[in-house]
């Protein structure tokens, strides 16, 4: 039975209004909810279906409190004092709800102009995207940012057959004169940039007194051009430059290119990791970015999931970091520092703390049984979006220098020793990269198909397509049941993703998101193109103990065919130089590829 709400004869003129406007709403351009409430409507006590569909669900996940503020900014005065506050929000959800009117609506995030100034802008911040001491300066390196596709190069000259090391710089990697990739390209030993497809050649520019890399992208050399045409056509073959910076051993971009994102770059803070800049705790970390640089096939926003997921050490890093029978029990996490889009959130538990910085920086201080480092070490990782289906990953592990008393020392458990050996004074560089892949590739598999399944299943649906809307359609709790306190981090940034970041990245061009829908010969396991032959330590060190390897082999054939057949020494140098050669080429397997399966974990 309806209840009709008695309005003045003004207030019936607006409905009046309203209701051809609903009746035209196929023709003319959508109508906000959050528009000015008729003044003459009727709230019902039917109870339609709730629709699937995020503009229900952000509303209905506002508190009380909210809805109130929201509908008093909106009414104003139009609302009758005879009104009560809880019809005009049934009124509200009975909107949304309404088959036939959910189309007219728009979301939370479009309530007005405000708003819109104050959603979080992707391309407004910068990103790390490579280690710069794995970089062979001596070519360009292909890297993708955002769906942008971009060239990394450094510009100092070679002298002597000695690189300088000059300026990194950033360029949109495709050539103003036909669009070749740039990144296919040679650093020549003027420190230019060369396109190998008809040789025009760009030079870097200097840093400027910020330390960022703040001009170039100037063609240098027309070989086909009339000298008495090159300056003309030079000025006008310039390419499309990034702004870069390098800080904490990492190469930085910010995403907007010319000189209105060089200056807004200026006025952007990098999210760096505070502990390695605070004067009075920097001295006492000993860091390192152990894994090195590698690109996983998953999405940007499931990585991020996992790194802000300690619960998920103890099962899926069984043997290595944790124990799936013994060490799960019932953890939970608490609100330190409230969500904001902007800002990010900070969480406190029973497994140690964790903060989310806006964009893609996840930091996490370990504290539980299976890893009791209490303050003693941090995990601070930037989850960089690459592309659609694909993030970079890039951890930097701290680790408090040892005061040698009692206090300091952390127990010996499993992670404790994985964590000796990766950060071993010791250990070369390579070492760490490859053996990392034993601890990520336990997670890889895990990703990637969850990745798949969430896209499979419609929560990446957002694009317009005819007979649709253009609003997301379902939102992470519509997928996901994530019942236990224990998930406190993951739900808190879903709701940051969801609501405050647009529900996904808005990939550039470049990459678009449906150019990533095949992805089933993806090689989840691989290490070469992934990151092998990228990187300078693993790359000279895989071609050394290839050469060792078939050195080895040599020996023992040599031993077997010239020694005499009825000595010890031939035995001897057979065995063992053959035996060093066929454990070199299982080693060396890491540098290629790394294929791990729980099930046949122990």
């Amino acid at each position: 039975m309806p209840v009709t709400v008695p309005l003045s004869s003004s207030f019936l003129q607006s409905a009046v209004g309203v209701v051809a406007l609903l009746l035209t709403t196929s023709t003319t351009q959508p109508v906000s909810c959050f528009s000015r409430i008729p003044a003459t409507f009727t709230v019902t006590t039917r109870r339609p279906r709730l629709l699937n569909n995020e503009k229900n669900k952000r509303w209905m996940s506002l508190t009380s409190g909210d809805r109130t503020t929201i509908l008093r900014n909106q009414t104003e005065s139009v609302v009758s004092p005879m009104l009560p506050t809880t019809m005009g929000e049934q009124w509200i959800e009975d909107f949304f709800e309404t088959e036939s009117l959910q189309r007219s609506v728009q979301s939370l995030e479009e309530l007005n102009n405000n708003h819109r100034k104050e959603e979080f802008d992707w391309f407004d911040h910068w990103y790390p995207l490579h280690v710069v001491d794995t970089m062979d300066p001596t070519r360009p390196h292909k890297a993708q940012l955002l769906g942008m596709n971009l060239v990394l190069w450094n510009d100092g000259p070679t002298e002597h057959k000695k690189k300088i090391v000059g300026n990194w710089n950033a360029y949109r990697d495709s050539c103003p004169h036909r669009r070749a990739p740039l990144s296919e390209g040679r650093v020549e030993e003027d420190g230019s940039l060369s396109c190998s497809y008809h040789g025009w050649k760009f030079e870097g520019g200097p840093a400027s007194s910020s330390g960022t890399q703040a001009a170039g992208g100037r063609c240098c050399s027309l070989p086909y051009s009339p000298r008495r045409f090159e300056d003309r056509h030079m000025a006008k073959a310039a390419c499309e430059v990034f702004a870069t910076k390098i800080a904490d051993g990492m190469l930085w971009v910010f995403p907007q290119a010319g000189l209105e994102g060089i200056l807004r770059s200026e006025n952007r803070p990098l999210p760096l990791v505070s502990e390695l800049h605070d004067d009075s705790s920097s001295t006492e970390w000993q860091w390192r970015i152990p894994a090195g640089v590698r690109d996983f096939p998953c999405g940007f926003d499931t990585m991020i999931e996992n790194t802000l997921d300690p619960a998920h050490f103890c099962v899926a890093h069984h043997g290595t970091l944790g124990n799936r029978y013994t060490d799960p029990s019932a953890f939970g996490f608490s609100v330190e520092r409230p969500l904001t889009s902007k800002e990010g959130f900070e969480l406190d538990g029973d497994m140690g703390s964790l903060e989310f910085v806006p964009p893609c920086l996840v930091k996490y201080r370990p504290n539980f049984p299976a890893m009791p480092f209490q303050k003693n070490l941090l995990l601070a990782t930037y989850c960089v979006p690459t592309k659609p289906g694909w993030v970079r990953p890039l951890a930097n592990v701290l680790v408090r220098k040892s005061k040698n008393n009692d206090e300091d020392k952390m127990p010996d458990t499993l992670a404790k020793r994985a964590l000796d050996i990766f950060m071993g004074p010791f250990t070369p560089t390579w070492f760490g990269h490859i053996a990392s892949s034993i601890v990520l590739h336990q997670d890889a598999g895990l990703l990637h198909h969850q990745y798949r399944n969430m896209k499979s299943m419609g929560y990446y649906n957002s694009t317009f397509k005819e007979g649709s809307t253009t609003e997301k359609d379902l939102i992470y709790q519509d997928l996901c049941y994530t019942p236990n306190r224990v998930d406190k981090g993951i739900v808190t940034f879903r709701r940051w993703f969801d609501t405050m970041a647009g529900g996904d990245v808005p990939w550039a061009c470049d990459n678009p998101p449906d150019s990533n829908n095949n992805m089933d010969n993806v090689d989840i396991y691989d290490m070469w193109d992934a990151h092998t032959k990228n990187c300078q330590y693993c790359s000279t060190a895989y071609a050394n103990l290839e050469a060792i390897k078939k050195g080895a082999y040599a020996i023992s054939l040599a031993a077997l065919l010239f020694l005499p057949y009825e000595s010890h020494e031939r035995v001897a140098v057979t065995i063992v130089a053959g035996g060093l050669g066929f454990g070199l080429e299982k080693f060396n397997e890491l540098f290629l590829r790394y294929e791990y399966h729980h099930h046949e974990n122990d």
